[in-house]
């Protein structure tokens, strides 16, 4: 079942309800023969669902935001994971705001969700680290992936 707040300046605002992320990660976590290849890969890499929520992260990008128990995290946009400081700028969050229209993060997934083709694309962000403002220089690559019907977008987060 969607959520459906609809405000937002930019991209899509939906988004599933906890059950439902739950049921999409116990999917993404069937994948016995991806999931380790994921795990041992130094970028931090996530899979979200068409809603850009993420529904599983790597050990790098676990380790590369500021969370105590990932499982609490799930559901949330990539974004907000990284304290990006536009993430707030709509109710919404990540991809919702003014500013998102610029970010490469949310053109380069949402690009990937029209062609349905994998994309490349550099992103500034800037994050709050430790309650001071932080610019990242990122490359983002995103791409589908199909599971048992459903697409799934994983998407590889590295610092250029």
């Amino acid at each position: 079942m969607t959520i459906k707040n609809t405000e937002t300046d930019f991209a899509p605002a939906e988004r599933l309800t906890d059950g439902d992320v739950y049921l999409q990660t116990i999917k993404i976590l069937g994948l016995r023969n991806l999931l380790p290849i994921l795990q041992i890969l130094p970028n931090m890499v996530a899979i979200l669902n068409k809603e850009r929520q993420v529904i599983f992260a790597n050990d790098a990008f676990i380790s590369g935001i500021s969370t105590e128990k990932f499982e609490d995290s799930l559901g949330q946009r990539p974004g907000e994971l990284l304290t990006c400081v536009h993430s707030l700028d709509n109710v919404n969050g990540c991809g919702t705001g003014k500013e998102c229209k610029h970010c490469g993060a949310v053109l380069v997934l949402l690009k990937t969700q029209e062609t349905g083709r994998k994309q490349e694309s550099n992103a500034k962000i800037t994050i709050n680290k430790d309650g001071k403002l932080v610019p990242l220089d990122l490359q983002i690559i995103a791409s589908p992936i199909t599971v048992d019907n459903e697409i799934f977008y994983i998407i590889i987060i590295s610092e250029n």
